[in-house]
């Protein structure tokens, strides 16, 4: 049976691969990372965008308004909860769930069962068997991927029993051999989970543990107590049991219990290491888990991010492709006649009186022959700055966040009652993403 489900966890967790890198690539253009897209050149072999551009003399340039974006719509996140006393104690939590479910369209969250108070759960290390609708329903197993230092193995699995407490630590020392020869303590600031595998943990000294939560079916007995109205369940081979409890209710003249077969699921959560070893189980009603994700149209998750990335890729290629040219355009080159030097100032002098701002330059000027020339070449002719304001306007109308919802002044022709109508309209263009995630904190709320 363990067997089984880890080997279902397994499944699940590299049916979420393409998920995954989507949200890799969705995470590093939010934060700047942005020539790291593969690139297939003509010789067969692969490098990244940035490593191709360098290659051929050019400087890669970031301009990254994706990041702007994503604080401003986190800023009208916080704005509409502002009031909620419910969620006063959750503000910063959900807030930073908010930015992930912008850039991934995965909202998850862990409830803690001992105060109820949601922990973020990072997508790079969830699992999930079937996504059928935005909070998950229909999903038969989900669980999480957990990198445990000895110390915090022991304080978490032991239980306060010493037998229990040999045994973690001699798991640990025969796991942690088989750490990744790669895995060390993430630098501070630095994203530990961008190249995650399943069985190896990440982290030095720490041994990785799978979170593994199934729905299983088991045969239960509904029973009825006319004498109170209760309805209870017990276990399917507890019939004997109760037929001797009704036996003495009949001398008694009570009324006799009531009971039928039925099926009942529970949630069991298993704490298993990569060989299948249980370290502890867990049974509830239902999984900890409170979950979205956006859209969820066939399936399919299509984040906030994902619908401006291409506006993003063009700009950075285009302020790349204007930073090439005007490190290439002539820039106060002085052409200067060799036979119009003097003798008292030869070129080197020149050079160094043209830099001087009240500088002289003493030449013989020859009859027909034009002076020194001064030559600046302008760069604005190819229309590079014209297609780059091209792709700040549509990345405005796709994103559906402008200059008004961003605090930006107005111009002095735009009236009070413009100004206001032009935040409405950007914020309904907004509503969809804010009511969904809003309307998931409710479900959270609700159990």
């Amino acid at each position: 049976m363990n067997d089984t489900v880890l080997s279902r966890a397994r499944a699940a967790w590299e049916s979420g691969a393409t998920l995954r890198a989507r949200r890799l690539r969705y995470k590093r253009y939010t934060f700047g990372r942005q020539w790291l897209d593969p690139c297939l050149l003509d010789n067969g072999t692969v490098r990244s965008e940035g490593d191709y551009l360098i290659e051929n003399g050019y400087t890669p340039v970031t301009n990254n308004v994706i990041r702007q974006l994503v604080k401003t719509i986190t800023g009208c996140f916080r704005e509409s909860v502002a009031g909620d006393a419910l969620l006063a104690d959750t503000v910063e939590t959900d807030a930073a769930t908010f930015q992930e479910f912008l850039i991934s369209g995965c909202a998850i969250q862990r409830i803690a069962p001992s105060d109820g108070l949601p922990r973020i759960v990072s997508p790079a290390r969830f699992f999930i068997d079937r996504l059928t609708a935005p909070d998950g329903a229909g999903a038969e197993l989900m669980g999480e991927l957990h990198d445990f230092s000895l110390a915090a193995l022991v304080e978490r699995f032991s239980h306060g029993d010493g037998g229990r407490m040999q045994m973690l630590r001699s798991v640990f020392r025969r796991h942690s051999a088989d750490t990744s020869p790669d895995a060390q303590l993430p630098r501070a600031g630095e994203s530990a989970d961008d190249s995650l595998t399943f069985d190896s943990s990440s982290r030095a000294a720490t041994l990785r543990v799978f979170e593994i939560w199934s729905r299983e079916c088991r045969r239960m007995l509904r029973v009825h107590d006319p004498a109170d109205g209760s309805l209870t369940l017990v276990a399917a081979d507890a019939e004997k049991r109760l037929r001797a409890a009704n036996r003495k209710r009949e001398r008694r003249g009570e009324a006799a219990l009531q009971w039928r077969l039925c099926v009942d699921s529970r949630w069991v959560c298993r704490f298993m290491t990569t060989d299948g070893r249980v370290l502890d189980t867990v049974t509830s009603p239902r999984h900890p888990y409170a979950m979205c994700f956006y859209p969820m149209i066939d399936g399919e998750i299509h984040s906030f991010v994902e619908d401006i990335i291409d506006q993003q890729h063009n700009i950075n290629w285009l302020m790349t492709l204007n930073d090439r040219m005007l490190s290439q355009a002539a820039k106060g080159v002085v052409l200067f006649p060799e036979n119009q030097f003097s003798a008292q100032m030869p070129a080197a002098m020149v050079a160094e009186k043209l830099r001087e701002p009240d500088g002289i330059v003493i030449y013989r000027p020859e009859p027909g022959v034009p002076g020194p020339q001064q030559v600046m070449t302008a760069v604005n002719s190819v229309g590079t700055q014209q297609m780059l304001d091209t792709q700040l306007r549509l990345m405005r109308e796709v994103s559906g966040v402008g200059d008004a919802l961003r605090g930006q002044t107005p111009s002095g022709v735009t009236s009070a009652s413009m100004y206001q109508s032009q935040q409405q309209g950007q914020l309904l263009a907004l509503r969809d993403l804010l009511a969904t995630f809003l309307a998931y904190l409710l479900r959270r709320r609700k159990g």
